[in-house]
């Protein structure tokens, strides 16, 4: 049987002997259009599913000192950052998920040989900059639009770029696969939008950094993005990215590696339920439960968080006492609830239900 991973290895190899071909093609028979000062409306760089198999976990930093703010002047983001971070779940990625041109171009340049490795597993700075050195982004490429338009795209899984420099493409074509190269603490591929090489947020459409501000009104109907996108794209739609049973308790950096919970089975030496959430806002009290047969029901409520949290795991569960844990249907669910502005009582923001059987 041909797993996920040998079928996506495989497209890779034809996608690159597609493009090989292509490329000598497209310079020839197609010549990059220029858009003057036309900006580019931005397909989705990844081959995804929205609040299913992807999401946004990072926006560009709009604040020009030294605090941090997204474009909806909340604080999905941090100082200094100059793109849109897509996240993955890790299990994704292992086995490939496609990095895709967001609008039609030439590729100027690439890297393709820096290692995957989460930031997290460096074990020193010193360690860090004799790997990663000044390229941050890891393996990557930039893409020219015309007009002075172009997009860059960071932490691509070494080995997996099919685009070459001086290759025309079209949005929506393979340009690799995600991964977690240069300085990436999870899976995800980082866009960058720039104009005359001022960086744009494709949120705020606005050309250059230096006049940047947020807008706590702001929608992503005004932005760059393709008009098919801008619903999926609505800020703050997505807290929970990631929920399940396991049969011990996951541990987080070992998630953002691989993504594999250890599986339920009747001996497991615990049953419990988990959830993954995202740019949690401080205030924030997130509840989980888990029930199933025989009165088995564990639960758990976090106190109110005291800051902002990027990233944020939370499970209830049981330890096996018994030879196996009783047949049936478990249900596990995950809030997040968030205090009222006016002073009110809390409102649930994000929330959801799993169900499985236990044979």
């Amino acid at each position: 049987m041909t797993t996920r991973t040998e079928r996506a290895s495989r497209d890779i190899v034809s996608w690159r002997a597609r493009l090989t071909v292509g490329m000598l093609l497209a310079c020839v028979l197609a010549p990059l259009t220029a858009h003057g000062s036309e900006p580019p409306k931005l397909f989705l760089p990844i081959d995804c599913r929205l609040g299913e198999t992807c999401f946004v976990q990072n926006y560009v930093d709009v604040d020009q000192g030294p605090g941090a703010q997204d474009f909806a002047c909340g604080g999905a983001t941090f100082n200094g950052h100059k793109g849109t971070d897509f996240r993955v779940l890790s299990a994704a990625a292992t086995e490939g998920v496609f990095v895709l041109a967001a609008a039609d171009g030439k590729v100027l340049r690439g890297r393709d040989s820096m290692p995957d490795r989460l930031l997290r597993d460096y074990a020193s700075k010193a360690e860090l900059k004799s790997i990663v050195g000044e390229n941050q982004c890891g393996n990557g490429l930039i893409i020219d639009h015309g007009g002075g338009w172009t997009t860059q795209y960071c932490h691509l899984k070494r080995g997996s770029i099919v685009a070459m420099p001086g290759q025309v493409v079209k949005a929506g074509d393979p340009l690799g696969t995600v991964g977690y190269s240069g300085t990436a603490d999870f899976a995800h591929v980082h866009l960058t939008v720039r104009h005359d090489d001022d960086v744009v947020d494709p949120f705020l459409g606005r050309v250059g950094a230096a006049g940047a501000s947020c807008d706590p009104n702001a929608e992503a109907s005004k932005g760059l993005w393709r008009e098919d996108l801008r619903d999926k794209l609505e800020y703050g739609r997505y807290v929970i990215f990631d929920a399940g049973f396991a049969g011990a308790p996951p541990d987080n950096d070992q998630m953002e590696r691989n993504h594999h919970p250890e599986i339920v089975r009747p001996d497991s030496p615990a049953l419990l339920f988990y959830a993954r959430m995202m740019n949690l806002k401080a205030g924030d009290r997130i509840s989980v439960a888990i029930a199933g047969p025989e009165g088995f029901r564990a639960e758990s409520t976090t106190k109110p968080l005291e800051r902002n949290r990027a990233a944020q795991m939370i499970y209830a569960g049981k330890k096996r006492v018994a030879e196996r844990w009783p047949a049936g249907i478990y249900k596990g669910g995950v809030s997040v609830l968030r205090p009222s502005a006016e002073g009110g009582a809390a409102k649930v923001v994000a929330e959801r239900r799993i169900a499985f059987q236990l044979r």
